[in-house]
């Protein structure tokens, strides 16, 4: 009986299935007759494996369907010789046909791997390539992505008519306006007359110089503060001054008023420094009087002070030596030397100040006791001083 076939033979066989002359290894007989009687069935997939047209069956060349077919392990379309054993052909009637085995389509030049020989078993296609295949297949894999990222051509926007265009053509526009706003926001960033990259790439440890924009940006909530500082600072110094002159103006209500006036004596030298018939003005805009040396009233030569006001409205009359009398520059009252008015609205003539002799010799005015002569007061001694 015929030895089972492993699975690398069989494979082997299916390979040299075409080859001129060449048929497939006979098949050891079995040493023990009861193999062939338990294993009737075994030999059905072998033989079944085995019928590949060869030209010795065909009698003519293979055709590329059944070198292809060869090559997959199925049964050629043409009909073969029928050469085969009649017990064979009922036993492979009776038990189930298993799959094809298949075989790769050109020699590895290397063992199987286990899942190249289950997928050869299970009439599947070879899952390991030739050592070459892959470098081969990198150029045309390179050659079709730079075809399919190379830009296509196309026509002007209005003249497109096929949808795949006009899609291609707006990815193409979004694409170039992204990369314009892109450009647009680097240079805005750099500063003016120097690229992006060169900023970037020039290292620095100091800070580069805010723009006036920034830093008033950042100044403004120091300025407010600043101002609202002050504000408060210029509001708290009103307040106090005006507690301070409050306090100053309570304080003066509590105090009488003073008047720091001059004293009322004075010493103005001996008789003998005043001239007869002569009227001296050195005291008049210190003290407000003159003093008259004259004999002029009651024949007497005497020495007394006038008080240098009008009695009509309390102006200052002035002395006129070429006239000889006191004249009045507001309303035109006169007054002779001894004081006695003559003209003008004057209604009395003018007044006069204490005078008397001190125990040094000098005269002493006393402005705090007045003599009018309408009252005859210039008869009093204390009026006058006898010169």
């Amino acid at each position: 009986m015929a030895k089972r076939l492993s699975v690398k033979e069989m494979l082997e066989a299916a390979r040299k299935g075409g080859g001129p002359g060449e048929t497939p290894p006979p098949a050891e007989e079995a040493s023990a007759p009861e193999e062939a009687a338990t294993e009737p069935r075994a030999l059905a997939p072998a033989s079944a494996a085995l019928e590949i047209s060869t030209p010795q069956n065909l009698g003519r060349p293979l055709t590329l369907q059944e070198k292809m077919a060869a090559a997959r392990g199925k049964a050629s379309p043409v009909p073969a010789k029928p050469s085969t054993p009649a017990p064979v052909a009922a036993l492979s009637s009776e038990a189930p046909a298993p799959k094809p085995v298949t075989a790769p389509a050109a020699p590895l030049g290397r063992p199987m791997t286990m899942a190249e020989k289950l997928a050869a078993a299970r009439g599947g296609p070879a899952t390991a390539a030739a050592p070459g295949a892959a470098d081969a297949a990198k150029p045309a894999a390179a050659k079709a992505a730079a075809s399919v990222s190379a830009k296509r051509e196309l026509p002007p926007l209005d003249k497109i008519t096929d949808p795949k265009d006009l899609a291609e053509a707006l990815r193409q526009a979004g694409d170039k306006k992204i990369k314009e706003v892109a450009a647009a926001k680097a240079k805005a960033a750099a500063p003016a007359g120097k690229p992006a990259k060169e900023k970037e790439s020039r290292p620095s440890s100091v800070l580069p110089k805010p723009t006036k924009d920034s830093a008033l940006a950042a100044s403004m909530p120091r300025r407010a503060f600043l101002s609202v500082t002050a504000m408060i600072w210029i509001g708290w110094g009103f307040f106090t001054l005006g507690t301070l002159q409050f306090t100053a103006m309570l304080g003066r209500f509590m105090f009488p008023n003073v008047l720091a006036e001059p004293p009322s004596t004075i010493k103005i030298g001996i008789p003998s420094n005043f001239e007869p018939e002569a009227v001296s003005e050195r005291f008049k805009s210190e003290w407000g009087f003159w003093i008259v040396r004259s004999t002029r009233y009651n024949g007497l030569d005497s020495i007394y002070a006038l008080q240098s006001v009008c009695t009509h409205l309390g102006c200052p009359p002035n002395w006129l030596l070429g006239e000889q009398k006191f004249k009045c520059p507001c309303h035109g009252s006169g007054f002779y030397i001894s004081g006695v008015n003559f003209e003008g609205p004057a209604p009395r003539p003018l007044e006069r100040f204490k005078l008397s002799v001190a125990d040094d010799g000098q005269l002493v005015v006393d402005k705090s006791q007045k003599f009018q002569e309408e009252l005859g007061q210039w008869s009093d001694p204390d009026s006058f001083v006898s010169a």
